[in-house]
């Protein structure tokens, strides 16, 4: 015998419903059945706009410039500009004592300060080296 308690269940109809007394008026006698029909919708006409102006064309497709001739620009702009003209470029804002290699007029290379390179080693330019650090190079003076 289980443990569990058991209860008989007995199913039954469930209770009849009450019916309600439903109370009629008598508005009219006569009776006019119509079918019923959608009722009508209302479509607005598209607009209309109007400026005075003819209609214009429509726009035309315009690819940009080539690689090339945009390259082509920036070189007759760059020329204009003079980015292709050579100038002395100077190491700025050197500390105190701070020293560069100097080129002589003999090819030998000496340390300089840029003190003494911008007083005593003139003529000359700048240049860079392969590696990218800056030194001076003497030329001899114009005679």
């Amino acid at each position: 015998m289980c443990c569990w308690p058991f209860v008989d269940v007995v199913l039954e109809d469930p209770p009849p419903k009450k019916e309600e007394a439903k109370e009629f008026h008598m508005v009219s006698d006569k009776l006019n059945l119509v079918p019923l029909q959608p009722a009508p919708t209302y479509q607005a006409p598209a607009p209309v706009y109007y400026s005075g102006h003819p209609i214009p064309e429509p726009a035309k497709i315009w690819y940009g410039s080539t690689k090339a001739e945009v390259d082509a620009q920036n070189a007759a702009l760059a020329q204009a500009a003079g980015a292709y003209t050579p100038m002395n470029l100077v190491p700025a804002n050197p500390g105190a004592g701070q020293q560069f290699w100097c080129k002589e007029l003999n090819d030998c290379y000496t340390l300089r300060t840029m003190t003494d390179i911008e007083t005593s080693c003139q003529p000359g330019s700048w240049h860079t080296s392969s590696v990218g650090y800056p030194y001076f190079v003497r030329k001899p003076p114009a005679t």
